[in-house]
């Protein structure tokens, strides 16, 4: 697995330290919350672990990165806003550390935040179509886990469970066989080819024996 510590600097590189540093405690903070069961540091370095495999295809690597720190800074499945809140904790970070507003990196890094509230592109609704855009591989990796293989997924399911303990198990039930039958029903669950490639036929085998076990 990859270092987080090195990931936050290769994210970073060209960016004052000291106050990257503080950043970087804040962030190890917000992830190890006790209520993230899933959306913590573990799942992010899995994240990071899969951007350094496709890393060569990418066309902004750096702002990539910073989408992927910032995507679940704040993460609170009672939220409804929590993909604005992330992008403004994204701004509060390059306003701190000095990134122009103008700049390449806080313009893609911003587009790269409000794709990841779409969920989904035209490449995942139209058959046989493939993204290569930087949107796209950010997507495919949040959707990665879904092609983990079972034992892994079934893992993946109890902690996302975990992170809805406030839902009671028929709410809770309805509101995840939605959320897999969206999946089941598109196209594509992944945009980029080498996601595609490596994890749709696993994905959908996943998502089927959730839906069964939900049913």
């Amino acid at each position: 697995m990859v270092s987080l510590e090195d990931s936050w600097k290769e994210a970073t590189e060209g960016l004052d330290t000291e106050i990257c540093d503080t950043w970087f405690l804040k962030l190890q903070e917000v992830y190890s919350e006790e209520k993230r069961t899933y959306h913590n540091l573990e799942s992010l370095c899995e994240k990071l672990d899969h951007f350094h495999e496709i890393k060569e295809s990418v066309k902004n690597p750096q702002a990539l990165l910073l989408a992927v720190f910032f995507q679940n800074f704040e993460y609170d499945p009672k939220a409804l806003d929590g993909e604005n809140k992330n992008l403004e904790h994204f701004i509060a970070f390059a306003d701190d550390v000095g990134i122009p507003a103008e700049g390449e990196l806080r313009e893609e890094t911003c587009c790269l935040l409000r794709a990841a509230a779409t969920h989904s592109t035209e490449a995942h609704k139209i058959g046989g179509a493939f993204g290569g855009e930087d949107a796209h591989y950010l997507l495919d990796l949040d959707m990665a886990v879904l092609g983990a293989a079972p034992e892994k997924y079934a893992d993946y399911r109890e902690r996302i469970r975990g992170e809805y303990s406030f839902l009671s198990e028929p709410m809770y039930t309805a509101l995840r066989l939605k959320v897999l039958q969206n999946f089941v029903q598109i196209p594509n669950i992944f945009a980029t080819k080498e996601f595609r490639e490596k994890f749709e036929e696993q994905a959908r085998q996943n998502i089927q024996a959730e839906v069964e076990l939900l049913s």
